[in-house]
Formats: C-alpha cells, structure tokens, sequence
C-alpha cells in the first residue's frame, strides 16, 4: 500500500501513517521524465515491499536515484538493500557518506538507538557523495542540496522544482508547523540551527515534505518562517518530541 501524493509524487513507507514498516521515516517517490528518485531509504525491514508498491504504482517506470537526506538509520538502512533491488544510484550528503559506504553504524547512531535486529546498515561501497548548494540531476529532476545543521551533524533539506510548484523535502530539519528536530544526540542541538536555518529564507516552498509526521501541499514557507521568526526574536522554536509532537 502507497499513498499517493499527486501524478507524479507518492509515499510509499511511513511510520505514522502505516506504510512500510514501524521503522520507516517517510519515503518518498518522485517521478521523472527518466524514472523514480527516492527520497530516504527507510530502515530497510522490507525493501521489496518497498519496491513492489512503486511497481504497483507506476508499472514499468525503473528506480534510478536514492537521495538520503541525512544518515539516521530510519532513513539510510535501506540504502544498500535497494540498490540491489533496483539498480538504483545512492546519494548521501558529504559529511556522511563514508558511514553510507562502510557501514558504519556507530557513526549513524544505530547503536543503543532501540531498532530490532532487523534494522542494520549494510555496507554501500558505491554510494555518492552530494554537496550543500551543488545542483542534483537525476532521472530527470532537479534537486537542490541545502544544508542544515540541528537536527545533525549532515542534515540536509532537497529542493524541487517540478509541476509548477515548488517543494521541499525538509528530512528531519523541520517539520509541519515550524518544528525543528533537535534530539538527544551529540550532534543535534540549536548551534546548527543558528548556523543554517537562514538559507531557508526566501525559498518560496508551496509544498513542505518533512521526514515524520503532516506534510502539505501549500503554503509551506509558513512553516519554515514561523520557525525563522522565533528563532529571531530570541525564542526558541518548538521542537520535536515537545508536549503532543510525536517523533
């Protein structure tokens, strides 16, 4: 089962909303003129469901692109499991991408995480590496790299223009409403923020696709600028795990 989002944008696993496995952030499919990009692998429980329904969804339309936008392994841990479903390339941004090719799973923080057996990073020695800013063509898309330090050390935000619309696929930067994902960990926290949340300003986002939780369709620079407001008027923005905003 998928859900689809429009023509030619579907999610096909997603924790809060029954997809995939209870492991999987939200995966997104796009459509090119050239094939399916994913975005995010999930935790990679069941990668061949995971294929099967962007089989059922667009019969015949091949897996050419995997951009994870960060590392965390509810993202990243189906990387290598679909690259050998599906042929498909992997992209991880720069800072991470050595943990992507080795296999790393202290560097991505699976350990202690609290995942099962089942969720665990294989190696992908082929995986690329994509840069904050440098443009990503792939099956005939245009994605714009953006990073944005907070929620990790490699977290980024991927920018599309496709359809006349413009949107952005905000991993676990920031989520509906402004929310942004400081967590527990060594590497999150507000310095990040403070560092990269500006190069959200301006963008013009009509559709918001974060990692977790409500996405939507317009409107989405609302949310990336009540986050920019608070943050400059000294406050704090709200942050995820907070009072009923579930991770």
């Amino acid at each position: 089962m998928c859900m689809r989002i429009d023509r030619n944008l579907a999610l096909v696993a997603s924790l809060q909303f029954g997809l995939g496995s209870a492991w999987d952030c939200h995966v997104y499919a796009v459509r090119g003129s050239q094939g399916v990009v994913l975005v995010d692998s999930g935790a990679g429980v069941d990668p061949a469901g995971l294929v099967l329904e962007i089989e059922r969804h667009w019969p015949g339309v091949p897996v050419r692109a995997l951009l994870l936008t960060h590392a965390h392994a509810d993202h990243s841990c189906g990387a290598e499991k679909l690259r050998r479903l599906t042929g498909c390339q992997v992209l991880a941004p720069d800072v991470s991408v050595a943990a992507i090719r080795s296999g790393d799973e202290t560097a991505i923080g699976l350990a202690g995480a609290g995942y099962p057996a089942s969720v665990r990073l294989l190696p992908c020695p082929d995986a690329l590496e994509y840069h904050d800013g440098v443009t990503l063509e792939v099956a005939g898309l245009r994605f714009r790299p953006i990073h944005v330090r907070g929620h990790s050390a490699d977290s980024h935000c991927l920018l599309l223009e496709q359809d006349g619309r413009r949107s952005l696929f905000s991993g676990d930067a920031l989520f509906y409403g402004g929310v942004l994902g400081v967590i527990n960990q060594p590497d999150s926290g507000m310095d990040g923020y403070r560092l990269d949340l500006a190069k959200l300003e301006g963008l013009e986002v009509d559709a918001l696709f974060p990692g977790h939780g409500l996405f939507t369709l317009r409107g989405g620079q609302r949310h990336i600028d009540l986050a920019l407001e608070q943050s400059k008027q000294g406050f704090l923005p709200r942050q995820i795990g907070q009072w009923d905003l579930v991770f």
